[in-house]
């Protein structure tokens, strides 16, 4: 789903694969200035691109990079490997220009040599990492600062949900995007123990009007995950609270499809829900699976990913001259202040509220806040919303042919074939999401060239613009060797 053309400065439309799962923006490369699909990863803090040497089968259904592609291409013999929550990646390092909403930096980013099959499963050509994870070369947000290109260092994010309809989702650099929301944002410091993530201290959390006491944890804001992970044991308090919930083993859970109470996050006293569009599945032989799943991606934490993100417009602000206008507590990393803005997304008569404990136990009020009109959703998206493993493919089908790519070109993946590491596949029922986890666990970026993680390392996963559907056998194997791996290691 194509993102419509943004009016404000320095911004770009986020497309999506149709499903929900994925959320890229078209990045510009070298001095062909090519088009690139880039995943928008706030949980991850190497960039990359699939490279025009990498054999791996992700890489010859992608759009590639190499040197013959640009006159300004300068390889770096450094070694990267990253791994995320979803597959690995590993190459060698360039640097070249890179250009994104108008805005052209010179940066060393990852050219892949070698991806996992991951990747096959969604439509982008490699990752722009938005969060300051180090390594030895500047990052993408670090590139950012020091180019001076901007007044203020922040970018805001506003993603769109499938079944809306037409694609408004976009990022804006610079300032924020006043129209998806209305008075001011309410900021969170960054946590002093997130490592350079993005991450907040939450205050609370819970579904409908029942809190779960569950408080004093860090919710990591990544644009590049799917659905919502967490401690097995937060997932099992979280359930509790939903009637007819059930779960086999700690980590997918069923809700009854009945359930129309929205899940809910507090962070600086100031409640954001999550509707159960989103958190709730669509029913597959019978059950919806909850798209808040009980595995640990970040030790002790929760993620929160775009089922959070489709109901809120966020900002990650890095610029600590944002402290006198919005009247934010700093957090200082270095010379720079990083602190995240939160809004709720859409339209309302009413304003963001605090939680406020009822006699029930949960939050009083949880009101929406209002909010410029968004551009009307008048054409048809068709595409599914939904998490769950199934027995058939879930694509968008007022908007893909049946060779598997989109009108305008862009491929579309199929719902069903992102691989998981959160349960095995099946045929009679979903158990495990088959969304993207972009998160980034681990990274190697200046292994010397000779190193054995040049050769062993285990690539990241992405998907190509002109992306076949992968069947559902294929799927099934995919999803449960990805499980074998997780218990191995």
């Amino acid at each position: 789903m194509s993102a419509a053309t943004p009016s404000q400065t320095n911004s770009a439309g986020i497309d999506q694969d149709g499903t929900d799962f994925s959320y890229f923006a078209q990045v510009y490369l070298g001095t062909k200035s090519t088009p690139y699909n880039m995943l928008l990863d706030s949980g991850a803090g190497q960039t990359w691109v699939m490279g025009s040497t990498c054999t791996s089968g992700p890489c010859k259904l992608h759009n590639t990079f190499g040197p013959s592609d640009s006159t300004t291409y300068k390889p770096v013999s450094d070694v990267f490997t990253i791994g995320y929550g979803t597959g690995q990646v590993s190459g060698l390092q360039a640097t070249d220009t890179l250009d994104i909403a108008g805005l052209k930096l010179s940066m060393t980013f990852g050219i892949a040599n070698q991806t996992s099959d991951d990747f096959n499963n969604f439509p982008i050509d490699g990752i722009i990492g938005l969060n300051r994870v180090e390594s030895d070369y500047p990052n993408f947000v670090d590139s950012l600062v020091s180019s001076k290109v901007l007044k203020s260092n922040i970018f805001g994010i506003s993603i769109n949900r499938a079944k809306d309809g037409t694609n408004t989702g976009e990022i804006n650099f610079g300032q924020p995007d006043t129209s998806r929301f209305s008075g001011s944002l309410s900021y969170t410091p960054v946590s002093s123990n997130s490592e350079k993530d993005w991450a907040l201290p939450m205050d609370n959390l819970g579904v409908g009007t029942k809190q779960s006491g569950i408080t004093g944890t860090l919710g990591y804001i990544d644009t590049g995950t799917s659905f919502i992970f967490c401690p097995p044991a937060d997932a099992k308090t979280f359930h509790s609270l939903i009637p007819g919930s059930s779960s086999t083993d700690g980590i997918t859970y069923y809700v009854p499809c009945t359930t129309t109470d929205s899940a809910f996050f507090t962070f600086s006293d100031v409640t954001y829900q999550v509707s159960s569009k989103d958190w709730v599945g669509p029913m597959v032989n019978g059950q919806c699976t909850s798209n808040i799943y009980g595995t640990p991606v970040v030790a002790g934490a929760w993620l929160l990913g775009d089922t959070f993100l489709k109901n809120v417009y966020i900002v990650f602000d890095v610029d600590q001259n944002r402290v006198g206008r919005w009247t934010l507590i700093s957090v200082s990393w270095s010379t720079i202040n990083l602190e995240t803005g939160l809004a709720e997304n859409g339209p309302s008569s009413s304003s963001v509220t605090s939680a406020t404990t009822s006699s029930s136990g949960g939050p009083s009020s949880l009101s929406t806040p209002s909010s410029t009109a968004l551009p009307s959703s008048s054409a048809s998206a068709g595409g599914s919303t939904s998490s769950g493993v199934t027995s058939t493919t879930m694509e968008t089908e007022s908007n893909i042919s049946p060779t598997g790519s989109s009108s305008t070109g862009t491929s579309v993946s199929a719902s069903s074939t992102a691989a998981s590491t959160t349960g095995t596949a099946s045929t009679s029922k979903p158990t495990g999401p088959g969304g993207l986890n972009g998160h980034q666990t681990s990274a190697n970026t200046a292994v010397a060239e000779s190193s054995p993680a040049a050769s062993s390392a285990t690539p990241v996963t992405t998907q190509k613009s002109n992306a076949a559907r992968l069947d559902t056998d294929l799927f099934a194997a995919l999803v449960l060797s990805l499980t074998i791996l997780r218990f191995v290691t």
